[in-house]
């Protein structure tokens, strides 16, 4: 079904987009800690967990709420110890978008935990899936579902040959939202991660955070999409990658950026700026 304001699209594809939020179980981060506590500690640091909330709320779903094409639903994953104000206003996030569900899941290795609740969601029946892996602070282009579809139908074949394919969309902009205003980078990268379907036939008990992103083109047939921008990355110095060492990369957006930020992203500049207030 549509969110409000898109259009209704017969799906060839079933379309889902998981999305981490401060998920405390082991394994799948670069940095690691002595214990499920400390790690809960560290992603629920009052500053921080203040942090992710506006970026999955004005970028992640606010760029799922703009597709022109609502044919799909939204996992939000975080961890069945979050502190219930948090929880609340999760659920209260979730409710916004049509599709989306905020799952309260315990702390396990990620991506075991990630394949138990994505495995009862998927139609074992049905058309292929398409698998979205996102973090709270990543955001995809208003026509990310659209494109998928249309990139998915030319090259339908070479999926049906080989029962798995990655679409790899490389040019989007890493973003850092600041009481001053966005600033941002533009840049292709391949096997990002981000705005990257990895589609499998749906009766495959694998899924696709089975599959690393920057091994995918090893795995898998890949396809390469160097077009219009596709995706935002979070970048904010607290990333748990190399790219929190990239901040300094960032300018301040000019006019031609937030033209790109508001029209083809649908993001609410005066609203983030609203949310440092």
């Amino acid at each position: 079904m549509p969110s409000r304001g898109s259009v209704q699209v017969m799906s060839d594809l079933q379309i889902l987009f998981v999305v981490r939020f401060a998920y405390p179980g082991p394994g799948m981060f670069q940095t690691e800690h002595d214990s499920i506590a400390a790690r809960q500690a560290h992603l629920w640091a009052p500053e921080r967990i203040e942090a992710r909330f506006r970026t999955l709320e004005h970028v992640c779903l606010r760029t799922l709420r703009q597709q022109t094409d609502g044919g799909f639903r939204t996992i939000i994953l975080t961890g069945d110890a979050l502190p219930r104000p948090h929880a609340d206003r999760l659920r209260d996030l979730a409710a916004t978008l049509h599709g989306a569900e905020a799952v309260f899941y315990p702390a396990k290795q990620q991506q075991d935990a990630l394949a138990e609740v994505i495995r009862p969601r998927v139609d074992r029946g049905g058309p292929p899936v398409a698998y979205i892996r996102q973090d709270d602070d990543d955001g995809v282009a208003r026509r990310f579902v659209a494109r998928t579809r249309e990139a998915f139908r030319d090259v339908a074949p070479l999926f049906e040959r080989h029962g798995k394919l990655a679409l790899d969309f490389t040019k989007g902009m890493r973003l850092h939202l600041t009481p001053d205003g966005p600033r941002v980078q533009t840049l292709h990268e391949t096997h990002l991660g981000v705005a990257q379907p990895v589609i499998l036939r749906a009766s495959n008990q694998r899924t696709g955070i089975h599959f690393p992103h920057h091994k995918l083109g090893r795995l898998m047939p890949s396809v390469t999409l160097p077009e219009v921008p596709m995706w935002v990355r979070g970048v904010d110095g607290t990333n748990d990658s190399r790219v929190r060492d990239r901040t300094n990369l960032l300018k301040p957006a000019t006019d031609e950026d937030r033209a790109v930020l508001t029209d083809r992203f649908g993001l609410d500049l005066d609203a983030i700026a609203g949310s440092f207030r």
